[in-house]
Formats: structure tokens, C-alpha cells, sequence
């Protein structure tokens, strides 16, 4: 699926596990009427309310936002077990710090902890093993959504919210034929950022879910890359009407987070936008073999000093940055391939919060 390269063979070869999938090895599935099935949860003490600046606040909100996480799962297993002691559940905790605390101010965070397809089967092509783990890890974000509708949505507005896989997942969520009145009457909407959208599938929602979602800046996607540079996927994990299976991707369904429009000029960005976290400790985004939970933590977010950075839809589709921030960035950049997917919320945080906000002040 990627172009061949010496430390990516490594990498994968590291973390792909050895044996098949196979649904009696699989985790038991989550209950999501136990609070510890959820990364984020009202009431709850998470990092997804953590604010710039300023203490975290745990008020009940009149909106919603359901959060799904991106993957942080990178061990030999084909799903991840939960387990809120490990590596994987720190990860979760500096993707909803980085990420779900965009929605805080406006939202009650719903984001469930689901058996996650470990990174190897997203990433790669290994065939129906891949897809048995994507298929596993969406039937507990349907079972969190549907218990977050029945137990405590209570017919409010919400904002539907992901990241990569998460984003896989939430696409396919949105075509749920259980969910086409709520999502056509309720959903304000849907951040599905990080993996490919197609034009044709958003015009399939359209049709068949709401009309509204063709309308510009209801449902935002994009992936973030340098000037000029486009991701070295060939093909993606898509559903299918029966299950996951590779496309090609043709036309991306993509909106440029800074002017929230579909322009193909070069936008710049003119406020604080770009968030880090402080961590204590070694991060364990880091150590991609790490199984156990060491003492690292999330203390707190802030905003950056370097917020020089531009933004446009390139010809691929994909949205291209620069600028002296993304410069920095890249820095690190040891592939060479400019891929900013891990940055697609932290750059354009206070956009997106901003969005939000507009939206909610709109109902």
C-alpha cells in the first residue's frame, strides 16, 4: 500500500502480529453502561477538558460532542484489550488532549474506548485479517453510539468528531440506517478528519441520510501534508456496503480548516492556533513498543510561539501547509515524506474550537 522503505519494514515488521485473527483470541467486548469503557465521559476526570491557560471545566454543557480516538494501538495483537493501565490508554489520553479538547468549551465529551484495530491493520494490506480487526473495532463504536443516543443524548444537538481510524469508523456510522433520523435532525456537525473522504461518498449522504450534509462546512475533512507533497497511499480502508476493503481514492471531500471553505488559495492563518501539550515525563507516542503505563501525564495545553503557517487545498486533494511553524515541524520529519497526519487537529486547533463555537451560537 506505501512506498517500500528500510525503516518502514522494520517498523511494521515489529508491530504486524504473526497469527490470523480470529474472533474466539478477540477481547471481550466493552459495556458501555460501566464508566471505564469510556476515555471521556461527563463527570468523568479527563484530559479532554483541558483548556489553554485556563482550569479545566466539568460543567454539563446543552450540546453534545461523541468523540471517536484515532489508533494508539501498536502491539502484536489485532485488537486492543482496554486495558487502562497500558501504553495504548496514555496514547488515548494525549490524542483527547490534543484533540477532543477542541469540542470542551461547547460540548459534553462522549468518546468511548473501543477495541481499536492495532496500527499494522489499518496501515497495511493484510487482507481479511485487516478488515476482521476494523470490522470488530466498529461494532463497539456502534454499541457506544447507540447507548450514548439511548442513555444520554436526550434528543440534543451533537457534533460528531474523529480522528484516522476513528474517522474510518464515523463515516461508516453515518450510514447506519438506525441512525438516519438522528443524524438528519440532530447532528450539528461532523469533524471526520484524517482519513480520506471521497466527494461521491459525501454525495451519497446526501441522498440517502440528509441533504445538509452537502452543505459547506457541515461535515470537515482533511489531512494535513507539506507544500507540494502528497501521502504515498495508493489505496485505503473503506467500507463497502458489506465490510472493509481497499479503494482507490478518487476525488477527496476536502475543506480548508483556517477559512472553512473549499478555496484552493493559500489561507493564513492569523491567530493561536497550533497546540502542544506539556507532558511529564517520556511519551509514550513515542515508544511504539511500549505495552505497560509509565508515569508520563498530560499537565496541560498551551499554545505555541511560532504560528507563522499558510494552508490550501492542493491538486491531490490534500491540504498543503507552510510556512516557519511547519518548517519546525518537519524538523523531525525523518521519512522525508512531510506527512502531518499526527498534527491534522494540533495545527488548526483554535480554528476548528472556533467552528464550533460559531456553529453552537447559530442554533
Amino acid at each position: 500500500m506505501d512506498k517500500s522503505s528500510p525503516l518502514l519494514d522494520e517498523f511494521f515488521a515489529s508491530i504486524t502480529p504473526k497469527q490470523p485473527f480470529s474472533k474466539l483470541a478477540s477481547p471481550q467486548s466493552p459495556d458501555y453502561a460501566e464508566q471505564k469503557s469510556w476515555a471521556a465521559f461527563p463527570g468523568k476526570e479527563s484530559v479532554a477538558l483541558l483548556e489553554p491557560k485556563t482550569e479545566s471545566q466539568n460543567k454539563l454543557k446543552k450540546i453534545d460532542c461523541f468523540f471517536i480516538h484515532p489508533t494508539g494501538f501498536f502491539l502484536k495483537e489485532w485488537n486492543f484489550d482496554m486495558n487502562i493501565d497500558s501504553a495504548t490508554s496514555q496514547r488515548t489520553d494525549l490524542m483527547l488532549a490534543t484533540q477532543a479538547t477542541v469540542f470542551n468549551k461547547e460540548c459534553n465529551i462522549y468518546a468511548p474506548e473501543y477495541r481499536q484495530a492495532t496500527f499494522a491493520a489499518i496501515s497495511q494490506n493484510l487482507g481479511s485479517n485487516s478488515s476482521q480487526a476494523l470490522d470488530l473495532a466498529y461494532l463497539d463504536v456502534k454499541a457506544a453510539f447507540r447507548y450514548f443516543l439511548e442513555n444520554h443524548s436526550d434528543d440534543k444537538p451533537f457534533f460528531l468528531a474523529s480522528h484516522s481510524q476513528g474517522s474510518l469508523h464515523a463515516q461508516r456510522l453515518l450510514i447506519e440506517k438506525e441512525f438516519k433520523k438522528v443524524f438528519s435532525k440532530q447532528l450539528i456537525a461532523a469533524y471526520l478528519i484524517g482519513y480520506p473522504l471521497e466527494e461521491e461518498y459525501l454525495k451519497n449522504l446526501g441522498v440517502s441520510v440528509s441533504n445538509r450534509f452537502l452543505d459547506e462546512g457541515i461535515i470537515i475533512q482533511f489531512q494535513t501534508v507539506g507544500e507540494n507533497v502528497i501521502r504515498s497511499r495508493l489505496k485505503f480502508w473503506m467500507f463497502d456496503g458489506k465490510g472493509y476493503s481497499l479503494q482507490k481514492i478518487n476525488q477527496l471531500a476536502t475543506t480548508n480548516p483556517i477559512s472553512l471553505s473549499k478555496s484552493q488559495e493559500w489561507i493564513k492563518n492569523d491567530i493561536n492556533s497550533l497546540l502542544m501539550p506539556k507532558i511529564s515525563g517520556i511519551s509514550p507516542l513515542f515508544d511504539y513498543g511500549a505495552t505497560n503505563k509509565n508515569n508520563s501525564f498530560v499537565k496541560e495545553i498551551n499554545f505555541a510561539d511560532d504560528q507563522n503557517f499558510y494552508a490550501r487545498i492542493g491538486k491531490s486533494g490534500f491540504l498543503e501547509t507552510k510556512g516557519s511553524t511547519i518548517d519546525r515541524i518537519l524538523k523531525n520529519d525523518f521519512l522525508g515524506e512531510k506527512d502531518l497526519h499526527i498534527w491534522d487537529y494540533q495545527i488548526f486547533w483554535n480554528h476548528l474550537r472556533k467552528d464550533v463555537e460559531k456553529k453552537v451560537n447559530k442554533l
